[in-house]
């Protein structure tokens, strides 16, 4: 049973105390009733995220944060190199060589194309938020990331973007009401389809995928899966460009600097000023690592009297 509702103040006090009393975090009711979600062990302090537990864990005495990460299968060290599989199309890859000179293209992958020999087998369906326009995708993705680059930021009014990515030739417009489609070029800071560019609707502005040379990087939120469960293919593998984060997360997914497998792996909590959440509990819990010895919070810095 949740308690009383609190007032404001009373609900910012006592958030201080739960930080110091080896709380993980705590949420606010939408009446601002105070609930806490993890309390942390008495005799085992450190972070338990129900995340492939078998795995081997980073050693302690390292950078990265001493808990599970998934098998050896998930954590590449290379750019995932599943085959692409075989879905009809007879031609090379569209605009693989990049930029805006591919003829037709709308009537080539991931657009509005014919599958040779009906190999084309969709699996999942996606679309953007007024429904304009839609995709549909053969098999599962090669692998699914959450990028935390500041370009992915402002882009999606977001502190990360989830994607999945998926051979072009696995993707087909199946609506395009209106001409709703839209292309942005962030190389060119230009609305046309050029090369790799992101792809939303005209109508309701929401982001559908990038098209990349190769691949389309897909936003699983407008998919649209049965009872709203994330299916595991879509649950990422990696957290990218993770040292450009505003805001840090504890799910035991290993955490890389820049790309996946060529860059630094980064603690997943730390005392970083300027980084959410607020509360993030202290370094003598074990559940951050840092150096730093105080409090999560900083305290009120002294400030000199002007004279």
């Amino acid at each position: 049973m949740l308690p009383r509702a609190l007032p404001r103040k009373a609900i910012r006090a006592r958030a201080s105390t739960l930080g110091r009393e080896r709380y993980n975090r705590i949420v606010l009711h939408p009446r601002y009733q105070l609930q806490t979600v993890r309390e942390m062990s008495s005799t085992n302090a450190s972070v338990h995220p129900n995340v492939h537990p078998e795995a081997p864990r980073h050693k302690p005495d390292g950078p990265q944060s001493d808990v599970p990460h998934p098998p050896p299968e998930d954590h590449h060290q290379e750019a995932p190199t599943k085959p692409f599989p075989d879905t009809g199309w007879q031609g090379p890859i569209p605009s693989q060589q990049g930029g805006s000179g591919e003829e037709d293209f709308m009537r080539k992958p991931p657009y509005d194309w014919t599958s040779e020999g009906d190999l084309f087998r969709p699996n999942y369906y996606s679309q953007c938020w007024c429904g304009n326009i839609a995709f549909e995708f053969h098999g599962d993705p090669l692998d699914a990331k959450h990028c935390h680059c500041r370009q992915c930021q402002h882009l999606h009014g977001a502190p990360f973007q989830w994607a999945v990515i998926f051979p072009k030739t696995s993707v087909r417009m199946v609506k395009n009401q209106d001409n709703s489609l839209h292309f942005f070029s962030t190389q060119r800071r230009q609305g046309i389809h050029d090369v790799p560019c992101k792809v939303s609707c005209n109508q309701c502005r929401s982001p559908v995928f990038d098209e990349g040379r190769n691949t389309v990087l897909a936003y699983p939120s407008s998919f649209k899966f049965p009872d709203r469960k994330v299916p595991l293919d879509f649950q990422p593998t990696a957290h990218i460009f993770y040292s450009e984060r505003v805001m840090e997360v504890p799910d035991g997914v290993p955490k890389w600097s820049g790309h996946k497998g060529q860059s630094e792996l980064l603690p997943e909590l730390t005392t970083q000023e300027g980084t959410m959440p607020k509360y993030k509990g202290t370094p003598e819990q074990g559940l951050v690592d840092s150096p730093h010895s105080g409090p999560t919070m900083p305290e009120k810095r002294e400030t000199k009297d002007r004279e």
